[in-house]
């Protein structure tokens, strides 16, 4: 069998079929690879929730017409130090990373850069996009965001009605001769994609991170899935701050917004052609070149100063690590094999069965994070079928 069921799977096999089920729903080469290398590396960090789990729900977008995979982002304005790309629902992990290598190279040059996305579907993990910035030396803050009545599943404070989605914030910090220092937050107690692992793994959740849809405390993830919500970073003691934060990440992702005759929210959170007033979403990416301050190599030194400090004084309290490290080790640990959960081995089988994927399939390549993605003028709104 291509992925044996209860054994650690290589990442090379989880990278091929992750790649050839995008390419069965009509993405292109580049594409497939892109999102196969975002989805696995997801998995080697140690954040499963954002991993190849997340397949089946672009298949499920996919047959909706929500996501359309043969699309390519297109960039709508390219000002010296500012972009708009259009990513035409297509898969979010492609048109993210492409908007990061246009702020890379404009912040290089000028010292900083903004892009904003778009019509974009699921980006995935926001701390990937923060790591390859600040790998090539720049300061990352990379966000998404959508609000509105019945928008994702952060309620708003003390109810049980929905207004948020997770609107997580990544920011990304070079560092000397170590893993970059990298904060990558929901802005909800936890993000969607941890209850369904612990639904599928039969686990309750803390206290404190859902409500009910009677607004009370849930521990049980069909609590959240019976008409409950996410509780806002802070939780009932401090949730007007996590939702500060959701907001802003939503109300700034809308710079993408701006005159778009079709507006969408980020991600799966609106379908398209829903009724977009009072609501607000997108995706940005803003890099800043340490370089355009100082002396970057200096500030990058300075930075793994302060982070070797982080554990000094920490002592003996052995859970307090710097943002980035424990990817950083999940990755060595994992770096032979990706154990996955009964249920997600289950769904990728029998989705692999529904697109023909047989045993033997044809190994994309994963693209390298160097390589160029070059948007094109193409935009498809068609499903592909």
């Amino acid at each position: 069998m291509y992925l044996p069921f209860g054994e650690p799977v290589a990442p090379d096999d989880l990278r091929g079929f992750s790649a050839a089920v995008c390419r069965r729903m009509g993405a292109e080469a580049d594409v497939a690879a892109e999102v196969a290398e975002h989805l696995v590396d997801a998995d080697l960090a140690g954040h499963p929730s954002h991993g190849v789990m997340r397949l089946t729900q672009y298949f499920d977008e996919w047959e909706r017409g929500d996501l359309v995979p043969r699309a390519r982002p297109r960039l709508v304005r390219d000002g010296p130090g500012a972009a708009l790309f259009d990513a035409a629902r297509g898969f979010g992990h492609f048109s993210t990373i492409a908007a990061c290598q246009w702020v890379a190279a404009h912040a290089e040059s000028q010292g900083v850069a903004i892009a904003a996305i778009r019509h974009s579907g699921h980006t995935g993990r926001l701390g990937t996009y923060a790591e390859y910035l600040a790998e090539r030396g720049l300061v990352a803050i990379v966000l998404v965001g959508a609000a509105g009545h019945s928008v994702g599943a952060a309620v708003l404070p003390g109810t049980s009605t929905r207004f948020l989605a997770a609107n997580p914030w990544a920011i990304g910090i070079p560092a000397e001769e170590r893993a970059p220092v990298v904060v990558d937050v929901s802005t909800t107690m936890l993000a969607e994609g941890k209850i369904t692992v612990a639904r599928e793994n039969g686990q309750s959740l803390p206290p404190g991170c859902i409500v009910d849809a009677d607004a009370q405390d849930g521990r049980d993830p069909e609590d959240y899935f019976n008409g409950g919500g996410l509780l806002p970073l802070g939780g009932h003691t401090a949730g007007h701050k996590g939702f500060g934060l959701g907001l802003a990440a939503a109300l700034i992702g809308s710079l993408a917004m701006i005159g778009d005759p079709e507006p969408t929210l980020a991600g799966s959170q609106l379908p398209t052609g829903a009724d977009p007033r009072g609501r607000a979403g997108g995706v940005a990416v803003i890099a800043i070149n340490p370089g355009a301050l100082g002396d970057g190599a200096l500030y990058a030194r300075q930075v793994a100063q302060t982070a070797t400090a982080v554990g000094r004084a920490a002592g003996t309290v052995s859970h307090i690590q710097v943002p980035g490290t424990p990817e950083a080790t999940a990755r060595q640990r994992q770096a032979h094999g990706i154990r996955l959960a009964d249920a997600t081995h289950s769904a990728l089988e029998e989705l692999g069965k529904r697109l023909g994927i047989a045993p033997g399939y044809d190994r994309t390549p994963s693209l390298r994070r160097s390589t160029k993605i070059s948007p094109t003028e193409r935009t498809d709104h068609d499903r592909v079928g």
